[in-house]
């Protein structure tokens, strides 16, 4: 995983989902650019038995490298991060699954993660992961980003080989393509790596990397393994619970079992906060949380401490 501190909440909810659904033992390794913001979360984390060991790396930028179009965005440097892998990961790691800090594991992953990597191993591809958009070579995206194979991944569920990412030298191309790309790299690191790789990936089943809220919540909770909250509808903003209803309880379960039975709410814009908290009293979706006398409680106090 990589993230910075504004995302160590999201990120121990990821791990603590990834805990709850698997049999084995694992490895966790995360580049940070202040670890000691994570502390508190490490101490947690390393009391479940199912951790073999967990990692962290303070990322330093190497010289010269430019991180473009954050003028605007809510997004950070931090999403850079998966590109330098290599130089922080040890060289023993054979495979290693990169996930966002905005998804859950909501069913067992453990024979996925086996077929996965095996199938992977049988190809010439480095990477596995789920197509996000099939592009015609003439679309905007195909040709700011020198696409030829027609299709676009998500890259916040990412299946490596680590020993083939070393080979084949990736992280020192992808510095490259990062730095011809320059700000036409819109969606920052995914984009990079979507220019250099051009569609020779394998492809991840889509349950791996679920993003489609508008099926039904019993599908969702029986067939997906992991779902991404894709975009601007995060479960931790009032917004977001608006929007996404019931799946919004998948994230916030899990950080109330974390948090003393609280909900997780981060203002973004405050107005905007209270306008939505509006909405969700006025048309009952509030109803659709597990205590809404406490998200009621919860959203005051942190509306307090917000400084937007």
């Amino acid at each position: 995983m990589c993230f910075d501190a504004n995302y160590n909440i999201q990120a121990e909810v990821a791990i603590e989902s990834l805990i709850i659904n698997t049999t084995g033992l694992f490895e966790i390794h995360i580049i940070h650019n202040s670890p000691e913001s994570f502390d508190s979360a490490m101490r947690r984390i390393k009391k479940n038995k199912t951790i073999n060991s967990i990692n962290m790396y303070k990322f330093s930028r190497r010289p010269g490298i430019v991180f473009q179009n954050f003028e605007e965005s809510h997004m950070t440097e931090a999403t850079y991060y998966r590109l330098f892998i290599e130089d922080y990961l040890p060289k023993n790691i054979n495979n290693i699954l990169y996930i966002d800090p905005d998804v859950v594991c909501i069913n067992n992953i453990d024979k996925y993660y086996d077929s996965i990597f095996d199938e992977l191993s049988k190809t010439e591809f480095v990477i596995s992961a789920k197509t996000e958009t099939y592009e015609d070579l003439d679309t905007d995206t195909s040709k700011r980003l020198g696409i030829t194979r027609g299709k676009y991944f998500n890259a916040g569920v990412t299946f490596i080989n680590l020993n083939k990412w070393v080979e084949k030298n990736y992280t020192e191309n992808l510095i490259l393509r990062l730095s011809k790309l320059g700000v036409k790299g819109v969606t920052y690191d995914q984009d990079v790596m979507n220019s250099f790789i051009d569609g020779c990936y394998l492809e991840l089943p889509k349950k791996l990397n679920f993003t489609n809220e508008s099926l039904p919540l019993n599908t969702i909770l029986e067939e997906v393994v992991i779902y991404h909250f894709l975009g601007k509808k995060k479960p931790w903003t009032v917004k977001g619970v608006y929007d996404l209803g019931s799946l919004s309880n998948i994230y916030q379960k899990i950080h109330r079992k974390l948090h003393n039975k609280n909900y997780h709410i981060k203002h973004v814009y405050k107005p905007d906060s209270v306008k939505n908290f509006i909405k969700l009293l006025f048309t009952l979706r509030i109803l659709v949380l597990k205590s809404p006398g406490k998200y009621f409680f919860n959203f005051v106090t942190s509306l307090k401490k917000s400084k937007r």
